[in-house]
């Protein structure tokens, strides 16, 4: 997953000079074994070359071009130490020596890769300096040298993260990566890897949160999930009952790897399933992020047609509960190079990401990025000291904007480590819309039984659900999550029941109780009633509001499944003002409703409607919120065709 700045081209300017007629020696034996070491370096036998290159040295210290290939060998191992030492000793000798200029660059990179900002602009300034024949090597300087701009200030202005790792059992394993927590922070999956090698398997396991704010003994999150191929960088729905993953090399799929799913029901997980090819191509799926519904999903892919080697993209379900075709989240979002690891926030409109492609503190960045009318907003690094020197990843934020969990990846002298932290989100990064979430169980009402429902959440704003999602078969449980500055409307129906409706915004739901809301759906029978709660309309008036209507859809939807059921919609208002004028108003609005079933071809044989006015109140009339209980519109079945 780590991702480095590639100097291939190192190898060729250190060690072939074929431009070059004579070398920085006179002595013929260091030569010979020079051109013995480059016969090694070719072949990259880099721990071949340095004996007789050691011999080169003995024979002449002063020897600049094999300083120069000390400092390529070792960099190819992964030693920065001894490179660094190589190279400056070969600018020590003759800082001016036309074959010296890209130890400039190297050393330059190095530096900037150990966070040492100051010195890495130096050597890289003294690099451009000098060379202007190598176009993308001036580039790449160029690059590094913005972002050691960018993070000497970053630096100076830090943000307070508050940055702490996972205690107890959250870093048990070697490696551990992609945490995602439950939407009420009560449990964290993350994917584990038992060592440090790739052949290591990779599994999904989870922990619980315990009363002391410790986690439990992490668990495999199923048999039927985890295998003896690789599973991880897991994403969960907020019902907690939706799992996508990336598997590779293992399972059959369409690229090198694939991105699955598993449903929950009850307990259990069901056998993961290909998401097939309008998510998985021949090329590379990996690292999906779902919405709060399960009904988006974003992911990486290296498929043809995006902005880089690795890009975002997205699909979204249909109507039919199909996947369409995948987007690309756009040049705004992607670059030239890589962008990984994306996670949607709860609201679904702002997503967190890691990319080396932008101006940042080195290796890969975290961004954020806000979408308003489909638009995505200019990405924003999150600073330091979330982000340094060291590749950033696999972030999760919480529901509240408040809490984030993330990944660190440390890589030195051969060692690497990756371990979950958290932090607490400055206001400068937090989303603009806080979400929140409400969950219960679905039941029938006169049995207590539990109900699978369908539940849909719409903006009464703009009569488009924000969300859908179906209870768990077995148990009955749903989650559904809201977002700030938007008015809901909650519609739960299953075959053969009543809907029933609720009306709130995110502020409502510190009214419930531990976010809970517990649904009983009344059986289709003749006598039972419905009020219909996002029937909207302005002060003693009868025309519907158009936030009317998505409730009214909803009526139009279960009168055309069910023909044979006839209802009554019924009006009544509070007692303010006379009973004749109460009358009248209850009338009209019950009409209101009546005539707009009839416009869309509704039957008069299976509706009608009526007027009660203030006789038929739910609560006393003494305060203004039992007042605007009174003022409403009901549903009523009055017979069924049959009975």
């Amino acid at each position: 997953m780590r991702i480095a700045i590639t100097t291939l081209f190192f190898l060729t300017c250190f060690t072939v000079f074929g431009q070059y007629t004579k070398y920085h020696t006179t002595d013929k034996r260091a030569e010979k074994y020079y051109e013995e070491a480059r016969q090694y370096l070719k072949r990259a036998q880099f721990r071949e070359a340095f004996e007789p290159l050691q011999d080169a040295l003995d024979k002449d210290p002063n020897f600049i071009e094999v300083w120069l290939a000390m400092g390529s060998a070792n960099y190819r191992l992964g030693r920065y130490d001894e490179t660094l030492a190589a190279l400056q000793k070969a600018l020590e000798i003759d800082p001016d020596y036309p074959k010296s200029i890209y130890a400039y660059f190297l050393i330059g990179e190095i530096y900037f890769k150990q966070a040492n900002y100051e010195d890495s602009k130096a050597y890289l300034g003294h690099y451009l300096s000098r060379d202007d024949t190598e176009i993308q090597k001036r580039k790449q300087a160029e690059v590094m040298v913005d972002n050691c701009q960018f993070a000497l200030s970053a630096m100076e202005t830090p943000f307070e993260y508050n940055i702490q790792i996972l205690p107890d059992h959250a870093n048990t394993f070697a490696l551990q990566y992609f945490p995602v927590l439950s939407v009420d922070q009560k449990k964290i999956y993350f994917t584990r890897r038992e060592g440090l090698s790739v052949q290591h398997d990779e599994d999904i396991f989870y922990s619980n949160k315990l009363e002391d704010g410790s986690w439990s003994v992490p668990v495999s999150v199923s048999e039927n999930i985890n295998s003896a191929y690789n599973e991880g960088a897991a994403s969960l729905s907020a019902d907690g009952r939706m799992l996508v993953f990336t598997s590779c090399d293992g399972r059959r799929g369409f690229g090198s790897c694939d991105i699955y799913v598993s449903y929950k029901e009850g307990d259990n997980w069901s056998t993961p399933e290909n998401m097939g090819n309008m998510i998985n191509s021949a090329a590379w799926e990996a690292q999906a992020s779902l919405s709060a519904d399960g009904r988006t999903i974003y992911f990486v892919s290296n498929r043809q047609g995006g902005f880089g080697r690795k890009d975002i993209w997205s699909s979204s379900k249909n109507k039919k509960g199909k996947w369409e075709e995948v987007v690309n989240l756009g040049k705004k979002i992607n670059t030239n190079k890589d962008e990984i690891s994306p996670f949607i926030h709860a609201n679904g409109e702002s997503i967190y990401y890691s990319s080396n492609g932008k101006v940042g503190l080195g290796g890969l960045d975290i961004y954020m990025s806000e979408r308003t009318d489909s638009i995505w907003s200019e990405p924003v690094n999150l600073g330091y000291p979330l982000n340094d020197a060291h590749d950033q990843l696999s972030l999760y934020i919480s529901s509240d904007g408040e809490k984030g969990y993330y990944t660190i990846e440390k890589k030195d002298r051969g060692n690497f480590e990756s371990k979950l932290y958290s932090f607490d989100l400055p206001d400068s990064f937090r989303v603009s819309n806080r979400s929140s979430y409400l969950k219960g169980t679905v039941r029938d009402a006169e049995s207590g039984a539990p109900l699978q429902a369908n539940i849909k959440l719409y903006k009464l704003n703009n009569e488009k659900y924000y969300s859908e999602l179906l209870s768990d078969k077995k148990t009955g449980d749903y989650t559904v999550v809201l977002s700030e500055s938007n008015q809901y409307g909650l519609y739960i129906s299953s075959p053969g029941y009543l809907f029933q409706d609720f009306s709130f915004s995110f502020d409502d739901i510190n009214a419930f109780d531990s976010n809970l809301l517990d649904i009983n759906l009344e059986p289709v029978k003749v006598g039972k009633t419905t009020v219909l709660g996002n029937i909207f309309f302005d002060f003693n008036e009868f025309s519907l509001q158009r936030k009317s209507m998505s409730e009214l859809k909803e009526v139009y939807d279960f009168l055309k499944q069910n023909p044979g059921v006839k209802v009554e919609i019924s009006g009544h208002t509070d007692n303010v003002g006379s009973a004749e004028y109460n009358m009248e108003l209850s009338t009209k609005r019950a009409k209101s409703v009546y005539d707009f079933l009839r416009f869309k071809r509704i039957s008069e044989e299976q509706i009608s409607y009526k007027g009660y006015g203030q006789g038929h109140p739910i609560a006393p009339n003494d305060n203004l919120e039992n007042q605007s209980k009174n003022r409403r519109i009901e549903f009523k079945i009055l017979g069924i065709s049959g009975d």
